[in-house]
């Protein structure tokens, strides 16, 4: 059948098409529309990508040598940020240590002071006990010593008047012999009777 006569018979009605071939035709045509769908959007996004390059003054080279320079500081900036975790990891940990040797230095501290405050209490308190009895002892001692003295000088006071009246009893006996005797002295406890002496006798 010729181009003609299948006009012809369109034209006419006379020819219908099978559903096969009219689903085959929407196939066709929707792979087509997907294939230009394809095709135009990487075109259109590369467009889009020349006019940007055209308004920044750049070219595609140019762009890719910036890109990989940037890619190139990204490196570096990523490597220096590990470092600088790295090292603020250490400072933590270093910081976390010396919080926890800080807090031993207080712990100790407070120990210390606790002990201290506790020896110096005792320490008072032994200071005031011990002055009590000093101040006790001290009160005992001067009476004591008083006391001591009182008795010395009654001893004393009554020595003397039996040192005196033997004196004159001796001396006045022996002046009876020598006219010069006038006083007496004591030596090695001996009285003797003699004169110009500080120690008069009276007869």
């Amino acid at each position: 059948m010729s181009n003609n006569d299948w006009l012809n018979k369109i034209k006419n009605k006379d020819y219908h098409p099978h559903h096969h071939h009219i689903n085959m035709l929407l196939v066709i045509t929707v792979l087509l529309i997907i294939i230009l769908a394809i095709l135009i959007k990487p075109a259109l996004i590369g467009y889009k990508m020349s006019k940007q390059f055209e308004e920044i003054n750049m070219s595609v080279s140019e762009f890719m040598k910036e890109l990989d320079i940037v890619k190139s500081n990204l490196l570096i900036s990523e490597t220096n940020l590990k470092s600088c975790k790295s090292l603020n990891n250490q400072y933590l940990e270093d910081v976390a240590a010396e919080k926890n040797q800080t807090f031993i230095c207080y712990q100790e501290k407070s120990e210390l002071q606790s002990e201290y405050n506790q020896l110096s209490a005792e320490f008072s308190f032994n200071i005031t006990r011990i002055n009590s009895e000093f101040e006790q002892k001290k009160n005992e001692i001067q009476i004591n010593l008083t006391q001591s003295e009182m008795k010395f000088n009654e001893l004393k006071t009554i020595t003397d008047a039996v040192i005196i009246n033997a004196a004159n009893n001796i001396c006045c006996k022996s002046k009876v012999d020598n006219k010069n005797i006038d006083s007496y002295l004591i030596s090695n406890g001996v009285i003797i009777c003699t004169s110009g002496e500080k120690d008069k006798i009276i007869c």
